[in-house]
């Protein structure tokens, strides 16, 4: 009876951790929104002035629209990777804050990337695009962490779906330290703003490749929540 009871605490203290990252979650984008305001439209202002005035704001909405989306996949990544999660230690803590610090820091990069696209200054671009880069990273070793072999905090089994969610996750972070590390030569090389561009462009033909790579690692359907939570409070 009292290990039934620890375990339900220990059940308990997990589900904190993660409502406490979902609410990381939500206010991170909630944030980037609030950066996107409707502009002013002067009186009688021409198509051509509409489009001045709209064309910031444009460029806030897209890069929220982008950032919705990279946070949105990050979190269901994290839930998936969490839901093998039935103990965890500071270790475990730290390598999760560290995580969903490298999301809050969004709407900063996103500001600075959003208002001053028109400098073409190289700086916003590498800070933004670092961001990802360290989101990636940390949520990479984080799933390291939780799916290194024999690991006294995930539930046992799920080898196939734990591999693929470790292949992924290292990867993808893979890529896009290679496309930091191709923008900064193509930059030091060339010294031209746009050429960043070409090193941007090979970021979706590399996710692409990998998730070919990927394809055969690709678990079957998995078992229900109902399922996952009765093996993480019984082991």
């Amino acid at each position: 009876m009292a290990e039934i009871e620890n375990e339900l605490q220990k059940e308990f203290e997990l589900e904190r951790m993660i409502l406490f990252s979902d609410a990381v979650f939500a206010i991170a984008i909630t944030l980037l929104i609030l950066e996107v305001k409707f502009p002013h439209l002067p009186e009688g202002a021409s198509s051509a002035e509409l489009r001045s005035v709209f064309k910031p704001v444009i460029i806030r909405f897209m890069a929220f629209v982008i950032s919705f989306f990279f946070i949105g996949s990050m979190w269901a990544r994290h839930l998936r990777l969490f839901k093998y999660l039935r103990s965890y230690n500071n270790t475990i803590i730290f390598l999760n804050l560290l995580f969903i610090f490298f999301i809050v820091c969004f709407p900063f990069s996103v500001s600075g990337f959003s208002d001053n696209s028109h400098s073409h200054s190289p700086l916003p671009v590498f800070l933004y695009i670092s961001n990802i880069t360290l989101v990636l990273v940390a949520q990479a070793v984080l799933c390291y962490y939780l799916f290194r072999q024999d690991s006294e905090y995930t539930m046992p089994g799920f080898n196939l779906e734990k591999k693929y969610l470790l292949l992924q996750s290292v990867w993808t972070a893979i890529i896009f330290i290679i496309t930091i590390v191709l923008m900064a030569i193509i930059y030091g090389i060339s010294g031209n703003y746009l050429n960043l561009i070409f090193a941007i462009y090979a970021l979706p033909v590399m996710i692409l490749i990998l998730k070919r790579r990927l394809k055969k690692y690709k678990p079957p359907k998995q078992k229900s929540k109902a399922s996952l939570v009765s093996n993480r409070i019984l082991p």
